[in-house]
Parts: C-alpha cells; sequence; structure tokens
C-alpha cells in the first residue's frame, strides 16, 4: 500500500511511504534522477508479496529498490542491477534503513553490458519492463538517466533481449527458473509475449491493469517441464498407450517418430507416417474440478489452431479454411490412473485417405520442423495445464470457454453450417460440457457426438 509521499525540503529527496502485506512500514528515499514506485510498481509489489520464500531472485531495473526489499523481506537472496548509478546508491540506502541490506547486492548494469550474467542458482528473475516510447523532440523529457531507464528499444524491445539472452545462456540456467515481467500490451510494445511464444517458453498473464490509456500486464514465463524432457520414441504402437508408463509427478509427455497404430475418436485408426507429429500429454485429473473433458479438448484444439494458423472444427478436429483435416485432438481417461491423456496427431503434408480430405503444416509453414513444432505445442499445453510452485493455479474455466467458443467460431464465420439428421441448424454456442448448442425449426439442440451429423461448407 501506498501510504504517501512528501518532498524532504533540505535534500530535496522524495520520502515515499509503503507499507508491506504484514503491516510493515518501509520508507524510500529517492532522488529526482530514479524512478519511484507508481502504479505499475504496485501491481508487481502485489504479486511478488504472495510467493513463497526462500531461494535467490534476480532484479533487472532495480530504481528505488523496493521490489527487492519486498521479497528479501520474505526470505529471498538477491542480485540487483540498474543503469542508474544514482538508483544503485538510492537503493543500498533503502535497503539499509530497512535492515535488510545483508540479502540485498546491488550493482551498477544492465542487460547489454559486457559482464552482464545471471547468478548460479537463480530461480526467479523479475523486471518491470520499460515501456515507454522514446519520446519525440518536442514532448516533455524526463531526466535523462530515469528516460533512458524507462524507455523500451525502438525496433527490438528489452523482453526480446532477455529472451534472447537466456536463449544463448541456457545451459547455465536453472530448469525451474521464472521469469516475471511487466509489459505493456497495449499500444502494442517492441516487447512481446509472441517473441517468447516462438521461442518454446510457457507463459501466464498474472494480472492486468489500464493506467490510463495504456494496458499493461505481468507475464510469466517459463520453459515446459521445468527439467524433465519430452520422452522422444522412434516407434511404438500408440503414444497413448506409452504415456501411461511414465510416472505421475511433474510435467510427462511422450512423442514418436513412427507411430504405428494411432487412434482417433471411439478407436478409430489415425493414419500418421514418419514426418506426422505424434505426442500424448499426461494431464492430473484435478484438473476437471475446473474444466470438463469436451472443453479441454477444444482449447487444446484452439491453442494449436492458432499456432498453425488455422482453424478448430468442433469437438477434435483442425482444418484449413477449405475445411481439409490437418490435425485432431483426442482425450482419454479411465478409472485407474490418475491422470487424463491429451492426445495430438499433426500432419505434415496431405495424405489419400479415402474419404476424408486432409493437408499437413509444411504447406503454410514450411520451414518449421517436427522437433519446432513440438515444442510449441508443448509449451502451448503447458501454458494451460503445468503448474509451476511459484505460481497459484489460475486456470479460468469462464475464460477458457469463451475462448474456445471464439475458436470454433472462426470455421463457422467462414460460412460453414451443420446438417443434423438432413435438418439444416444454426450454431449459436458450446456449453461447459464442450457440446454444441443449436437452433432447429425453432428449437434449441445440444449436439453431444458426431452422429447424424455433417458440416456444410
Amino acid at each position: 500500500m501506498d501510504l504517501g509521499e512528501r518532498i524532504n525540503p533540505i535534500t530535496k529527496l522524495q520520502i515515499k511511504e509503503i507499507e508491506l502485506r504484514n503491516g510493515e512500514r518501509i520508507s524510500l528515499k529517492i532522488p529526482r534522477t530514479v524512478y519511484p514506485p507508481r502504479e505499475d510498481s504496485f501491481l508487481l509489489k502485489e504479486i511478488l508479496e504472495n510467493l513463497e520464500s526462500g531461494g535467490k531472485a534476480m532484479e533487472i531495473g532495480c530504481g528505488s529498490g523496493i521490489l527487492s526489499i519486498i521479497l528479501a523481506k520474505n526470505g529471498w537472496f538477491l542480485e540487483s542491477c540498474d543503469i542508474n548509478p544514482y538508483a544503485i546508491a538510492a537503493a543500498k540506502k533503502n535497503s539499509e534503513s530497512a535492515s535488510i541490506h545483508e540479502r540485498i547486492n546491488f550493482r551498477e548494469g544492465g542487460l547489454g553490458d559486457e559482464g552482464f550474467a545471471i547468478p548460479q542458482n537463480t530461480k526467479l528473475i523479475f523486471w518491470n519492463l520499460p515501456y515507454l516510447n522514446p519520446p519525440s523532440s518536442d514532448e516533455p523529457r524526463l531526466e535523462w538517466i530515469e528516460e533512458a531507464s524507462m524507455s523500451d528499444l525502438g525496433d527490438k524491445g528489452w523482453g526480446h533481449q532477455l529472451a534472447d539472452f537466456l536463449e544463448i545462456n541456457q545451459e547455465n540456467l536453472e530448469p525451474d527458473l521464472l521469469i516475471i515481467l511487466l509489459q505493456r500490451k497495449y499500444p502494442i510494445s517492441p516487447s512481446t509475449t509472441n517473441y517468447w511464444i516462438e521461442l518454446g517458453w510457457s507463459h501466464r498473464i498474472i494480472k492486468s491493469i489500464w493506467i490510463y490509456d495504456e494496458k499493461i500486464e505481468i507475464v510469466a514465463y517459463w520453459k515446459p517441464g521445468q527439467g524433465t524432457s519430452i520422452l522422444f520414441l522412434e516407434e511404438c504402437q500408440s503414444t497413448m498407450e506409452e504415456v501411461k508408463k511414465l510416472p505421475n509427478i511433474g510435467w510427462q509427455r511422450v512423442a514418436a517418430n513412427n507411430q504405428i497404430e494411432g487412434r482417433g475418436r471411439r478407436d478409430s485408426i489415425w493414419i500418421s507416417d514418419k514426418k506426422d507429429l505424434t505426442a500424448t500429454w499426461n494431464i492430473r485429473k484435478s484438473i476437471l474440478k475446473s474444466i470438463k473433458p469436451g472443453i479441454i479438448q477444444i482449447i487444446v484444439g484452439t491453442r494449436i489452431a492458432g499456432l498453425l494458423e488455422e482453424y478448430c472444427k468442433w469437438p477434435n478436429d483442425i482444418c484449413d479454411k477449405n475445411g481439409k483435416k490437418i490435425a485432431g485432438i483426442l482425450i482419454e481417461m479411465d478409472n485407474q490412473d490418475e491422470c487424463l491423456r491429451i492426445g495430438v496427431g499433426i500432419n505434415h503434408a496431405r495424405k489419400n485417405i479415402p474419404g476424408v480430405e486432409t493437408q499437413g503444416w509444411s504447406e503454410k509453414m514450411p520451414g518449421t520442423t517436427k522437433m519446432n513444432l513440438l515444442k510449441k505445442v508443448d509449451a502451448a499445453l503447458s501454458t494451460l495445464f503445468e503448474e509451476h510452485k511459484l505460481l497459484p493455479s489460475n486456470l479460468l474455466s469462464d475464460k477458457i470457454e469463451i475462448e474456445s467458443w471464439r475458436g470454433i467460431s472462426k470455421l463457422l464465420s467462414r460460412g460453414y453450417s451443420l446438417k443434423i439428421s438432413n435438418e439444416k441448424t444454426r450454431v449459436v454456442g458450446i456449453n461447459d460440457y464442450g457440446q454444441l448448442i443449436t437452433i432447429c425449426r425453432g428449437n434449441e439442440v445440444i449436439i453431444e457426438d458426431l452422429n447424424n451429423l455433417n458440416w456444410l461448407f
């Protein structure tokens, strides 16, 4: 909580009082050349105060030092840096006043400087990412050193540069490292979440707010599996059967170079070859308390369709704009296992299958390899379902249902309609079981399966 601020008439320092969650008050002394805690800082404060204690963390762009002080008060050890020497001097003084300076090492510098490094055993990196556009010559200017620390880059944002740095140095990082960034969503910033997605990072939007005409988000990033790799088999009968053999701990998934007897809905055969992507993920059944299997199937299809820049067709297909099938999603579970299984099959190229028109991802994405696509799918599913010990579980069923319906609607908006038992119907929504809600002859009809159902274009 912000308890207000004042200016010391002698030193000209801004004095800002901050109240912590436990009621303790921190008094900050902040020079004019240092970025003071503002709305964005308090948004991050709210998240960081709720992280479980312990471990080593790093703050980039520490400013007055308040966020590092908060984490140190919660049992963390901090390495904190800033390009502004006045910020480092102020942050050190503020940490001493808070009697927490022994837990924080403040140093001058930042990303891009020679010698910049992530300390060993770092479990958390956070950054109130610079998100202001560099001002034009006729705009009011901040103190130059504060302006430099707050302005995002023109062509490639600081968030992108951090992602690149982590990719280059990934062998030296903790496998469960969590990155928490405050970044601008609107107007579009040079630092975007899509860049991290392309590099195979999972992500979760923790919170977002509007500050005047800007939308600011706190986004968490981590690598799928957090040290548990994809089990990749050269050949197997079915990845659905192979994943049952994996332990029910952490993020478990298996992929095969050649799947001999893959299956689709109701034990139909999924025909694949060595260039296709075939994989299955174990997801803990506890998720069913929040979301039904039918919605899980649709949201997975929607997210993967987004990766392929294609369309999700109810209930479990991904197709191109002409209705040619590219991929299928299958959800399976039984009473004996603690997990449900999400099977994904994606064609590399079109196939000659009687009665089915097919397409492959190589038509639209010729430079995408199977391994690269597998990593993106893994990150997309991890974003939805994987748990990170530093993050609260925030699978919001209402938002998932809305996104699922939007995914289905994209294909309907291209002119697709539905016939049921030769009666033309209008699709108007989905329910929380993932069933289609349709209108036929003025009556509402719920569609549960594909029997007597025919899509028309």
